[in-house]
């Protein structure tokens, strides 16, 4: 589990869907920098650290390839949306729809890495099981 603060990465990332991808992948597999040439020098000083969860945020950069930068940082910015408690309440990865605010609803609807089943967005690696993973 990767617990994160979005506001920050958004904010050091300036939005841009490469730097937070850039950004989310330094924190997944704990990077450090060779030199302050690298491309994450500027990021590493900076505690990325917070209420914001991805459960399986290794398989979404091991998987990254095969989606745009934009999608991964949509698919982060919606889980930043989500609650940690209710998480270890209820173990709920999903999102209820009447927690995004109704301006993202048709971006999500062209992203590859969410769906939507009933009134719940659903995160494509968040859905992982055990048998998924290995």
């Amino acid at each position: 589990m990767l617990l994160f603060d979005w506001k920050k990465i958004f904010e050091k990332s300036n939005g841009q869907p490469f730097a937070i991808f850039t950004i989310v992948k330094m924190l997944v597999q704990k990077q450090i920098p060779t030199n302050k040439f690298d491309r994450i020098y500027k990021y590493s000083g900076t505690d990325f650290r917070g209420l914001n969860f991805l459960v399986h945020a290794d398989l979404l950069v091991f998987n990254a390839y095969k989606y745009t930068y934009r999608e991964i940082a949509q698919y982060v910015a919606v889980a930043s949306l989500r609650s940690l408690g209710e998480y270890h309440a209820t173990g709920e990865t999903s999102l209820d729809l009447l927690k995004i605010p109704v301006n993202l609803l048709y971006i999500l609807e062209e992203n590859r890495l969410l769906y939507m089943i009933d009134d719940r967005l659903y995160l494509l690696y968040e859905e992982a099981t055990q048998e998924t993973i290995h």
